[in-house]
């Protein structure tokens, strides 16, 4: 991966995060309304990734590592944002572009997977 480009697929992250972060109450109530156990302790751990992910991108802390969970994460938020209907988004891509940018997060992701967190990183500079 070039770079910089790990700052690009942070900055995806970290407003989002810090957001939930500030209105914490609002967003585990959100996720106890779609029914989901122990919202608080769920929205605690979906803001831990979402702020603490992007800035382990961004230093290069288990570059590898700290992908597979992000990926984890959008996966999960797909998930629980679209459940059973995201495979029939599949087939109509012009209905709902938010489900094909989490797509698209997961792609580059996985392509930082593959290459690493380039030359600026904290594992590189070793």
């Amino acid at each position: 991966m070039h770079r910089r480009s790990h700052l690009l697929v942070a900055a995806l992250f970290l407003p989002s995060g810090f957001n939930k972060l500030m209105t914490f109450s609002a967003f585990a109530s959100s996720l106890a309304a779609k029914g989901l156990p122990y919202p608080e302790v769920v929205a605690g751990l979906l803001v831990a990734v979402e702020v603490l992910g992007p800035l382990a991108l961004i230093v290069g802390l288990w570059p590898r590592r700290t992908a597979v969970v992000l990926i984890g994460f959008t996966a999960l938020t797909l998930w629980m944002t679209y459940g059973q209907s995201a495979v029939v988004l599949i087939f109509r891509p012009r209905q709902n572009v938010d489900f094909f940018q989490g797509l698209a997060i997961i792609g580059g992701l996985l392509f930082y997977f593959a290459s690493g967190p380039g030359g600026w990183s904290r594992t590189c500079l070793r």
